[in-house]
């Protein structure tokens, strides 16, 4: 009998991390694919901490986790020790993401998700903070990329020669792998960042579907139906860290 994945036991029982009843979190796909990329020993980084922090725990990462919650660190901790998951190698660095980054002292890096404030600039901070200490062939995971401060991130590093966009793991979770060390052009020259939502990290053929699908579950209806199907549904909204 195949043994079920910790991604595939999150979804059947979603634990509730960040102070409300239902789970937010990453997408279940973005979940499987650390749950696939992460092996022991890799070093790991997020700003934002939930079920992420437990597949990262769960794979024996030496991980930290940015989050300005002490309450959402133990939760997490206690859901950890609920599954039998060890947190020896986690650690938790309470504050806001540029406070904590600023004064960080950078270890170099296998694996980066970026998932914590998504108002401006906070991603565009994380990733300048953090870019530098991951390792050249290195991945970088923006989660929300169709929201315009993440998508501003995204949309440069698409020009960069110093990265590349892989595949998307999730319908809002790019990929980005660290290609060259790099400083960005200290100029503009007409690139097109951020903007209005949108899904240009995806493939052309789920563009439409996932633009279609995030446009109205944003909308009061929207939102409506997905808090009255959520106690049925193993699906994930987005976190606030």
């Amino acid at each position: 009998m195949t043994e079920r994945s910790l991604a595939a036991e999150l979804r059947a029982s979603p634990p509730t991390l960040h102070g409300q009843a239902e789970f937010w979190g990453l997408a279940w796909e973005a979940l499987a694919f650390i749950e696939r990329a992460v092996h022991p020993g890799m070093a790991t980084m997020e700003t934002g901490a939930g079920a992420s922090t437990i597949v990262f725990a769960a794979r024996g990462a030496d991980h930290e986790a940015v989050t300005p919650s002490e309450e959402e660190a133990e939760r997490i901790r206690a859901e950890c020790a609920r599954r039998g998951i060890s947190t020896d190698r986690l650690r938790f660095r309470i504050g806001s993401s540029p406070e904590v980054l600023r004064a960080w002292e950078g270890r170099p890096l296998d694996l980066v998700l970026v998932d914590g404030a998504h108002a401006f600039p906070y991603p565009t901070l994380d990733w300048w903070f953090l870019a530098p200490h991951l390792k050249v062939g290195g991945l970088m995971l923006l989660d929300d990329a169709y929201m315009p401060p993440v998508a501003a991130v995204v949309d440069q590093l698409r020009g960069s020669a110093g990265w590349k966009l892989e595949e998307p793991v999730s319908f809002r979770t790019a990929v980005a792998r660290k290609l060259a060390e790099e400083v960005p052009e200290p100029e503009w020259k007409g690139e097109r960042s951020g903007g209005r939502m949108n899904f240009r990290y995806l493939p052309l053929r789920r563009r439409a579907v996932a633009s279609a699908r995030q446009r109205f579950f944003s909308t009061p209806l929207g939102l409506k139906a997905v808090e009255l199907v959520r106690p049925f549904l193993g699906r994930s909204g987005r976190r606030e860290g």
